[in-house]
């Protein structure tokens, strides 16, 4: 089947500026999630969406193609995903004609995908004959939602499941439940007809934890440079 790897990068950032041109462990940030969709051996196509030439001429350098530059309106830092991705896949097929079967969303703040996590994910969508697949790690207990709190008006504290946090005293008790990890492959047509990533039949695959650091914040910047120092990641 057809597949492309989509890669959003705006310029935008204000966090960390220019965040996905700055150097990590030497190179741009960007080249990270590129260098592992082509080392993964099965994306047919890779298109950079963005809004800055700064970071197009790095994509371009790095292989991906930038058959267009983003609007301005969809590079806001509340511009919802969604909206970038079926942009970019509905100007592929009106401007030329491009329609593949299979898209892979990764975005630059995750640097350490892996390419057999992008292998690795597409597999298990084919052989379950899902709509989507996306990475996942497990969800610590400190984060679990049968022990989170929740806060009213007033200050005062109670857990958010209370019955569930009383049965389930221990760390071995409690069943598993997972968040996004780094990478979500899905099927253009259901994307579309839904416009959601996790969309329709939907499976996971558990990664390390490590791998899917998203780079937000100085404080995750200083993560990742001290991951790469000693050879984590």
């Amino acid at each position: 089947m057809s597949t492309l790897a989509l890669v959003p990068a705006r310029g935008g950032s204000k966090s960390i500026p220019l965040k996905n041109i700055k150097p990590l462990g030497g190179r741009p940030l960007i080249e990270w999630c590129l260098a592992a969709i082509a080392a993964s051996g099965v994306v047919d196509r890779t298109v950079v969406s963005t809004d800055d030439e700064r970071i197009a001429e790095i994509a371009r350098a790095a292989g991906a193609d930038v058959p267009f530059r983003r609007p301005a309106e969809l590079a806001a830092d509340t511009t919802p995903s969604v909206d970038v991705v079926e942009h970019a896949l509905r100007w592929l097929e009106e401007n030329e004609g491009a329609t593949s079967e299979l898209v892979l969303l990764v975005q630059p703040t995750e640097p350490f995908v892996r390419p057999d996590q992008i292998r690795h994910a597409l597999t298990l969508l084919q052989e379950h004959g899902a709509d989507s697949a996306i990475t996942m790690v497990r969800v610590s207990r400190n984060s679990h939602p049968f022990h989170v709190r929740e806060q009213n008006e007033g200050g005062w504290l109670q857990f958010a499941q209370p019955a569930e946090h009383a049965a389930h005293p221990t760390r071995q008790d409690d069943p598993p439940r997972w968040a996004f990890g780094n990478l979500y492959w899905f099927r253009r047509d259901a994307f579309l007809a839904t416009r959601r990533l996790e969309t329709n039949r939907h499976v996971g695959l558990e990664i390390d934890e490590l791998t899917a650091l998203d780079l937000n914040t100085p404080a995750d910047w200083a993560v990742a440079e001290a991951l790469l120092a000693v050879g984590a990641v």
